[in-house]
């Protein structure tokens, strides 16, 4: 098998100087050409060797020799040379095969170099006879192609043909839908367009009424609505100047908790010079204060004076009661012990005039006007409450011309923001149409094009003007490695390629399947030796006879192996060791089980419940069963 190795080995023989740096996997695409350069590869891998190579003083003296101008022989006129030349001496052999050995045969005459001249005439005109024959059959077999060629694009252009009707056809209907839709979306945007005025008819009509209905919230006049809240606003303003009076706010401050108490007016009658420079409404407080100020006074002077009454009267008891008392015994300790009775009571009476008296007196007068004082509250508060419910009216007035101002204010917010939404939606309507419009002038210049254009009789040669057809035929030709041997690229070659490489995926395509199947078999195969292994290894293993394999091996082997046999070895024997022990210990246990007969049925239940779990609960359940009905007839 050739290769770049044997190519950079016959440079190295031949003498190249940079054969020592070459590569001889850089040389192995050369040996994936046609057969007829394997032909010469193989001939200077194999056959030329240094004898074969110009040394330096022969290259020299060629170049000078094509310097010079003298006509050299080719290949053709060399053998011809070679086959009219005889033998040089005639000890030398013969060069060609038998020939004549008179020295007149070793040049020619004329009447033989003309015949000569003319037999190679003749074989050239045969040659050339054989050429044209060669073209004439392969022009023949190319009309034929050609005219199959001709009937299947004919076929094929009338099947085009029609499927270019029908993808006219379903165009002009998809067209249609599509100036329906933009029909009545147009009809719909001049209803909607009916209910805004535009700017020339707002101008001629100016505070004309509309035509049409306001269906919009931002279409309704909104001045007739002002107008009838001022209206409302200004009648309310009147109700509230008339229901309520300059002073209500005072009322309101003296109708407080704190406020409603019976004061001392005693001392009122200093303010009466000051009660001339007051304002009127005033005037009515004050007098109802001084009226009320006197009457406490004429109350507390009423008091005063039947206190001074029942005093005289007290005293007229007392003096009667010493004077019966005096007469039964001596005068004169009797007055010293009512100077000195008189001395208290006088003093009590002066602790009593500067004392609680006074207080009470005021306490009384203060009681004395409770009632007036209740009425005058009671009115007071009716009065505030008429008053609270004049306010609340008004409240609720204002509340609720508050809430229609926000609700009107809310809607045309929402209307606004709708419009928005509808202008964006709007917006992406005209770009997609736009866009729908690029394309669809673009996709009828493309149409329009004359190189799309049907042409009755379709051209089977892909010319140069179908730069992709090319391209595309190059790639798959480059892909399927086929040596193109029709002089022109046609479409019939084209599809053979497409459906060539199809039909190589697809067999691709099968071969992996069924590569992927039998990768699965394999694993399942796999798989169930590995369990039968394991179910070997591990079940019936009894006992490991490991030793020493000794084998032959070389000096360079055993230095090589040497470091490793070590580790070996070493692991063999902990290997060995554990395996020992393992042994022993199973024969510990085996022991044991032959002196212990309990452990010995231990084992055997053991192994035989644990096949079979349910025969163990089975059998648990019949000893509780006898268990129980030993315990009932016992009882």
């Amino acid at each position: 098998m050739l290769g770049g190795a044997q190519f950079v080995e016959a440079l190295d023989r031949l003498g190249y100087p940079g054969a020592s740096s070459l590569k001889a996997s850089e040389f192995d695409w050369l040996f994936d050409c046609a057969p007829e350069n394997l032909h010469f590869l193989r001939f200077v891998c194999r056959t030329l060797n240094q004898s074969n190579v110009l040394g330096v003083e022969e290259a020299r003296a060629f170049k000078e020799l094509k310097k010079s101008g003298k006509p050299l022989l080719d290949e053709v006129a060399l053998g011809e040379l070679l086959k009219s030349a005889g033998p040089s001496d005639g000890s030398g052999g013969n060069l060609l095969g038998p020939s004549s050995s008179l020295p007149s045969s070793v040049f020619a005459t004329e009447d033989d170099v003309a015949l000569e001249d003319l037999e190679v005439e003749l074989e050239g005109l045969l040659k050339e006879r054989d050429l044209k024959q060669q073209r004439y059959k392969r022009l023949q077999n190319l009309a034929t192609s050609c005219s199959d060629v001709d009937l299947r694009l004919g076929s094929e252009l009338e099947g085009s043909v029609q499927k270019l009707q029908e993808t006219t056809a379903s165009i002009g209907a998809e067209n249609a839908d599509t100036n329906c839709l933009l029909q009545k979306l147009t009809d719909k945007v001049k209803n909607l367009a009916l209910y805004m005025p535009t700017k020339l008819e707002i101008e001629q009509n100016g505070k004309a009424e509309p035509k049409h209905p306001a269906a919009l919230l931002s279409r309704l006049p909104l001045a007739p609505y002002l107008q009838q809240e001022e209206l409302n606003t200004k009648t309310l303003t009147a109700f509230t100047q008339k229901h309520f009076f300059h002073g209500i706010s005072d009322i309101v401050e003296t109708s407080r908790s704190e406020r409603f108490q019976v004061h001392d007016l005693s001392s009122c009658e200093d303010d009466g010079d000051g009660s001339k420079e007051r304002k009127s409404e005033e005037c009515v407080v004050e007098r109802r204060r001084t009226e009320m100020a006197r009457l406490q006074w004429a109350h507390i002077v009423a008091q005063h004076q039947l206190m001074q009454a029942a005093a005289e009267e007290k005293s007229l008891q007392v003096a009667v009661d010493w004077l019966n008392i005096s007469m039964s015994s001596s005068l004169h300790v009797r007055e010293v012990v009512s100077k000195k009775e008189l001395q208290m009571m006088e003093a009590e009476l002066e602790a009593l005039l500067h004392g609680p008296v006074p207080v009470a007196l005021k306490e009384s007068a203060r009681l004395l006007n409770v009632p007036v004082v209740r009425g005058d509250l009671d009115l007071q508060v009716a009065r505030q409450d008429y008053y609270t419910n004049r306010q609340d009216q008004v409240r609720d007035y204002l509340l609720r011309q508050k809430a229609c101002f926000d609700f009107v204010h809310l809607a045309q917010e929402m209307e606004m923001r709708r419009w928005k939404t509808c202008l964006q939606h709007l917006e992406e309507v005209k770009a997609r149409l736009d866009k729908e419009s690029e394309a669809a002038t673009l996709r009828i210049d493309s149409l329009g094009h004359p190189d799309l254009v049907v042409n009755p009789r379709h051209n089977p040669i892909i010319s140069c003007k179908d730069v992709a057809f090319s391209r595309l035929l190059q790639i798959l030709e480059h892909v399927t490695d086929k040596s193109r041997s029709e002089p022109f690229r046609t479409y019939e070659s084209l599809g053979q390629t497409a459906c060539k490489l199809a039909g190589d995926l697809q067999a691709t395509r099968d071969a992996l399947a069924g590569a992927a199947q039998e990768q699965r078999y394999t694993a399942a195969r796999l798989n169930t030796d590995c369990e039968a292994l394991h179910q070997a290894i591990y079940t019936e293993l009894q006992q490991l006879n490991l030793g020493p394999q000794v084998g032959p091996l070389d000096t360079t082997d055993q230095e090589l192996l040497f470091p490793y046999a070590q580790v070996v070895d070493s692991r063999l024997q902990s290997l060995q060791h554990i395996m020992q022990e393992i042994m022993g210990e199973v024969k510990g246990k085996r022991a044991q089980l032959e002196r212990n007969a309990l452990l010995r049925q231990e084992r055997e239940l053991y192994v035989y419940f644990h096949l079979d779990p349910r025969l163990l609960q089975k059998v648990v359940e019949d000893l509780e069963d006898r268990k129980g009905r030993e315990h009932t007839s016992l009882a």
